[in-house]
């Protein structure tokens, strides 16, 4: 039996690569690097990998890039995220992408992205599958429309914060939560927020592998929460909780609500100092146009507090808060 196989983590298996997946390999050769990262039209829209056709690139960051790809037997749309090519000789990265799907897999929540299938390609290209979502992030969102209706925006935070409350449960920080990393998308007539990219997710469960370099911060530096910022640039072994994750999600939701963020600067090492030291301004004087109760601006700023032991306890806490403020706090169950 020859060696050279496609290796899978969705069933354990091992196998050969079919002749299309040969094809593919032998495409990519000495000039994977150079097609990932092509100006032009991306090589990879066309190719078959497996049971997919590559459709379009949809999004990309600097650890990896996001397909929109069709699964042909099945005739469903998915999204594959790369790993970038430059980075498969990097321990650190590799760890990092597994860790990603290791995550990503035990979480089953409807505002959590499902994942689908984690494989490997000749031992050189790395993938996760993932469900496609067809919406907006948060981001484009504010741009368009500068801040949010208060209603909106605690609606929004409200299901956030039901994605995070089974993540944490599992014992897993996202690290990275910002407008950025969550999407609105249509379902059943409806919108629904849907959590995104664990690349940076820390699994917080005794005896889990550290992974993050010490002298590198972890996570947006506009988002990030002080306690990230403690030790040598947020080495991972600083005692960072669920906790790290309200308070990121209070920056959103500052965000949301005042059409600024909280602390700005003209560079990251005086971004982070705010973090630190500074208090947000209250929402109206952040924004004079912005009108909002006190109880709910009193939850925001309590989710900024420097101290975790000052934000809300958990993010069930949080979400239940939030649900009492809406006059409509259904039971939490697992979705």
């Amino acid at each position: 039996m020859r060696r050279n196989a496609l290796q899978t983590r969705r069933l354990g298996r091992t196998r050969e690569p079919e002749a299309s997946e040969r094809i593919l390999l032998r495409s990519l050769g000495h000039h994977l690097d150079e097609m990932m990262s092509a100006a032009e039209k991306d090589p990879l829209i066309g190719k078959r990998l497996r049971e997919y056709v590559i459709l379009d690139l949809i999004g990309k960051g600097g650890m990896a890039k996001v397909y929109k790809a069709r699964h042909v037997l099945l005739d469903q749309i998915r999204a594959i995220k790369f790993l970038r090519p430059e980075l498969r000789e990097r321990q650190e990265y590799i760890a990092r992408f597994h860790r990603e799907a290791r995550v990503m897999v035990r979480v089953k929540n409807r505002h959590v992205v499902t994942l689908h299938e984690f494989g490997t390609v000749g031992g050189e290209l790395f993938f996760l599958v993932m469900e496609f979502l067809e919406g907006e992030s948060l981001r484009k969102r504010l741009r368009r429309t500068s801040w949010l209706p208060t209603a909106e925006a605690v609606r929004i935070v409200q299901q956030i914060a039901l994605g995070l409350v089974d993540v944490h449960k599992l014992g897993i920080v996202h690290r990275d939560i910002s407008p950025d990393n969550i999407l609105i998308v249509p379902e059943d007539g409806k919108e629904i927020v849907k959590i995104i990219d664990f690349g940076i997710a820390k699994n917080t469960a005794p005896g889990t592998v550290k992974i993050t370099q010490t002298m590198k911060l972890v996570g947006k530096a506009e988002y990030v929460a002080p306690e990230q910022i403690y030790g040598p640039m947020g080495a991972d072994d600083h005692g960072v909780d669920g906790r790290a994750d309200i308070y990121s999600l209070g920056v959103t939701f500052y965000e949301l609500l005042a059409g600024v963020k909280p602390f700005e600067a003209s560079t990251s090492k005086a971004l982070l100092a705010k973090h630190l030291t500074e208090e947000p301004k209250g929402l109206s004087e952040a924004n004079p146009r912005v009108r909002v109760s006190p109880a709910i601006e009193s939850i925001v700023l309590r989710m900024l507090a420097k101290s975790p032991s000052d934000r809300p306890a958990s993010m069930d806490r949080l979400y239940m808060e939030l649900a009492a403020l809406a006059h409509d706090a259904p039971v939490l169950t697992p979705v």
